[in-house]
C-alpha cells in the first residue's frame, strides 16, 4: 500500500491540535451551576463522543486526499509491438472480381482485421500503383488507419501500373528511423513491377542492411476479370493475369521474410493469421505497475463521521457552561 499525496498526513496533527488544545467555549456565565447538575445534566465523556467523531472524519478526509492505493499487479507486465508498414497495391487490376466483389475491397478488409487486432502496433499505410505515397506515417491510432484504408480505391493514386520498388522505398522512409526491435513491411499486390524508377531488388536489399523484414504477398487468380464499361452495361472481360512469383520471393528471401500467395479470399485471410502469429516481439516493462485508488471508502466513513459528529455535538448532548 501507497499514499500517491503522502504530504496531505501531515495535517493530520494539526487537526488534533486545532481541536483539542485551541477551542475554547463562549458562553453565559452562571454564579453556579450545581442546579442543573443535580438535575442530571453533568459532563461526561458523552459530551466529546461529537467532537471526536469529527475529528476523525477530518482525519479520514485528509487520508483520502493523500490517495491511498495498493499495488494489485506488481509483476513485470509482458507487452508486445512492433512498426508495421502496410504496402497495398492499388492498380485497375486490383479491380478483378475473381475475388468477390473484388480484390481491392477483399484485401482492405483483410487488413483492416488484421490492424484490429495489432493493439500493440504502430501502423503505417502506403498505397501504389504507377506511383507510391504515404498515405498514413506510423501511428497507434488505427481507427485513423482503418478510416483511410476504407476510403482508398483504386482513383486514389491517378497514375496505373505496379511500382513495387516504390512502394519498398516509400516504406524504408516510415521504418528507417524507427527504433522498434522489430520493423517489418507487408507487401501485398497483383502484379508485375511494371513502373517507377526503383528497382525492388535493390530496394529489398537496403532494408536488409536496415533490418526490415518484408512479408509478400501475391494475390489473385491466374486470370483477371474486370469489369468494362459497354452501351449494354457492365460486362466482363477475362485477360490472362498473374504476377512476378519469383521476384516476391526473391524480396521476401533477401529481407529474412516470406512469400505467400492467395488465390481467394480464404487464403489471403490465412496468410495474414499467420504473420500476425509470426510477428511477435515481447519486451519487459519492468516499470509498470497497476493500483487500485482505495480514496472513495474513506471519504464515505468521513463524511458519515463528520455528519453524525456535528448532529451529536450540536443538537443532542447539552454543553454545561
Amino acid at each position: 500500500m501507497r499514499f500517491a499525496n503522502w504530504w496531505f498526513l501531515l495535517l493530520i496533527p494539526c487537526i488534533i491540535y486545532l481541536f483539542y488544545f485551541t477551542t475554547k467555549r463562549k458562553g453565559l456565565k452562571f454564579s453556579s451551576i450545581k442546579l442543573l447538575q443535580s438535575a442530571g445534566r453533568a459532563l461526561t465523556v458523552k459530551h466529546k463522543i461529537g467532537k471526536a467523531l469529527i475529528v476523525g472524519g477530518l482525519i479520514l478526509s485528509l487520508v483520502a486526499l493523500a490517495r491511498p492505493q495498493n499495488d494489485e499487479k506488481a509483476d513485470i507486465i509482458t507487452r508486445q509491438g512492433i512498426d508495421i508498414a502496410m504496402l497495398l497495391d492499388i492498380s485497375g487490376t486490383m479491380q478483378s472480381v475473381d475475388f468477390k466483389p473484388n480484390r481491392l475491397e477483399v484485401a482492405r478488409q483483410t487488413i483492416d482485421n488484421f490492424i484490429e487486432e495489432r493493439t500493440e502496433d504502430r501502423v503505417s499505410l502506403i498505397i501504389f500503383a504507377g506511383e507510391a505515397f504515404t498515405r498514413i506515417p506510423l501511428t497507434l491510432d488505427h481507427q485513423v488507419i482503418r478510416d483511410s484504408l476504407a476510403e482508398v480505391t483504386t482513383a486514389s493514386i491517378n497514375q496505373d501500373g505496379t511500382a513495387i520498388g516504390m512502394a519498398i522505398s516509400v516504406g524504408l522512409n516510415r521504418l528507417k528511423k524507427s527504433e522498434a526491435a522489430t520493423k517489418i513491411m507487408i507487401l501485398v499486390t497483383d502484379g508485375d513491377n511494371n513502373a517507377g524508377a526503383i528497382d525492388p531488388l535493390t530496394a529489398s536489399k537496403l532494408a536488409q542492411e536496415l533490418g526490415i523484414r518484408i512479408y509478400t504477398i501475391g494475390i489473385g487468380s491466374d486470370s483477371l476479370i474486370l469489369p468494362v464499361q459497354t452501351f449494354l452495361g457492365t460486362q466482363y472481360s477475362q485477360y490472362p493475369g498473374g504476377f512476378d512469383e519469383e521476384l516476391l520471393q526473391k524480396i521476401a528471401s533477401n529481407t529474412g521474410g516470406q512469400y505467400f500467395r492467395a488465390q481467394d479470399p480464404k487464403a489471403l485471410e490465412q496468410v495474414f493469421t499467420t504473420i500476425n502469429e509470426l510477428e511477435k516481439t515481447t519486451f519487459n516493462d519492468e516499470n509498470f505497475r497497476e493500483y487500485n485508488e482505495l480514496a472513495y471508502p474513506f471519504i464515505m466513513i468521513a463524511l458519515i463521521l463528520i455528519t453524525l459528529g456535528i448532529i451529536l455535538d450540536k443538537y443532542i448532548f447539552v454543553h454545561i457552561p
